[in-house]
């Protein structure tokens, strides 16, 4: 064992003890499974960028983990690079994305300065995101020095195309950055601007969220002291041991933590009370998902239920999911009753539960603020088919969609 690995267990583990929680409870919210947790309060031996999510649910710096031995010793380049999560090539990868370059462009940059550590990455698109991930988890003031600014001509042409008010419709100017994760982290800041006007408007504001990366980055946008009093409630659950990298009671368990005190609370116990916090929602913020390309929804279904579930869906003309419901490019929900069930149907068993798309549009109708938050060319079909079928009534989303949309 090292005695690096050890005192970053050793610190974890403080750290847990201090914010008085559970290890099953900084599991479930690190969504990691409680047997690896544990582990890493034994020794620590995983990934820089797993040590960077503790920190950033602990809201705590690195250093808090990294033992001072580590800090001066320049022999072991492992524990130089835990300590230094930052060095200078990951500043100057993430400024050349912000100007536009893509990722030929940064590797075959980085190859020339670094041949030895460009010759031992075997993952270049992985290793250029990841320098993304760690510049937003340490160092994010580098992102909100930019400026970006709203394309209102775009919304206003989206607001009409769809029949919503312009106001309903935000695209932000990022369309020259190549990198899907960046513009993700570019639009989130506007989503949580709703949230914040939203709560100020309406104390004791009830929305459901889904998973995924752009959702939990406008959760990270809602500054400490900014809400009076919110309730958050999932809105779908797995049934499967199956892990997400984010899911939707894992962003609300950090983004409780870390706002505990501003009158912040959840319904999240069972199936009976996210069927009961839907009712009463006045909005919701959802990514979406399109089976145009491999997402983590597809490889869920392959992993458990198997290749032929996903090869039947492509054959009924499945194009993507709204909240893990399947539809086709009507916007006609596609039945899988093994991969997806309504919350509230109690005796349906499937993979997923979660709320369904006439909920969201009886919901949408009613006046409840659906919000599809996301970006990528590839989800335009999907969220045109959302917004055209009235399964959501808000858009957030950059010129990479809005241009695609237009263009239908």
């Amino acid at each position: 064992m090292t005695n690096n690995g050890i005192h970053i267990a050793n610190s974890i583990r403080e750290q847990r003890i201090k914010a008085k929680l559970s290890q099953t409870a900084v599991a479930q919210a690190l969504d990691t499974p409680l047997r690896t947790y544990q582990g890493w309060e034994k020794e620590f031996t995983s990934s820089i960028q797993n040590l960077l999510k503790i920190c950033s649910f602990f809201d705590v710096p690195i250093e808090t983990f990294v033992a001072p031995s580590y800090r001066t010793t320049d022999s072991q380049e492992d524990s130089a690079a835990q300590c230094n999560p930052l060095p200078g090539f990951k500043i100057k990868i993430f400024r050349m994305a912000m100007e536009g370059a893509e990722n030929e462009e940064i590797f075959t940059w980085f190859s020339k300065i670094y041949p030895e550590k460009a010759a031992a990455i075997t993952d270049r698109d992985q290793f250029i995101e990841n320098c993304f991930l760690d510049i937003y988890h340490c160092k994010p003031e580098l992102l909100q020095n930019y400026h970006f600014h709203r394309e209102k001509e775009k919304e206003h042409a989206i607001a009409k195309r769809f029949s919503l008010p312009p106001e309903q419709i935000i695209v932000v100017h990022s369309g020259h950055i190549a990198h899907e994760v960046i513009r993700e982290m570019i639009i989130a800041p506007f989503g949580a601007q709703w949230i914040v006007k939203w709560t100020t408007e309406k104390p004791g504001l009830r929305i459901g969220i889904s998973n995924g990366f752009t959702i939990a980055r406008i959760l990270d946008g809602v500054q400490r002291g900014c809400i009076e009093n919110m309730v958050l409630f999932p809105l779908n659950f797995t049934s499967t041991q199956v892990d997400f990298p984010i899911s939707s009671t894992a962003l609300i368990s950090s983004f409780l933590y870390r706002f505990a005190g501003y009158g912040v609370t959840t319904d999240t116990v069972n199936e009976e009370q996210v069927y009961s916090s839907m009712l009463l929602a006045d909005a919701a913020f959802l990514g979406i998902g399109t089976f145009s390309t491999e997402g983590l929804y597809e490889r869920m279904i392959r992993s458990v239920l198997g290749h032929s579930v996903v090869a039947d869906m492509r054959t009924q003309g499945v194009i993507g999911d709204f909240n893990y419901h399947l539809f086709d490019a009507s916007g006609n929900e596609v039945v899988f009753p093994e991969v997806v069930a309504d919350v509230g149907n109690f005796d349906q068993k499937a993979l997923v539960k979660s709320i369904g798309l006439e909920q969201l549009k009886q919901k949408a109708d009613r006046g409840g603020r659906i919000v599809i938050a996301g970006t990528g060319e590839h989800k335009t079909d999907s969220i045109a088919v959302a917004l055209k079928n009235g399964y959501a009534n808000h858009l957030i989303t950059d010129e990479s969609i809005a241009d695609q949309l237009l263009r239908t």
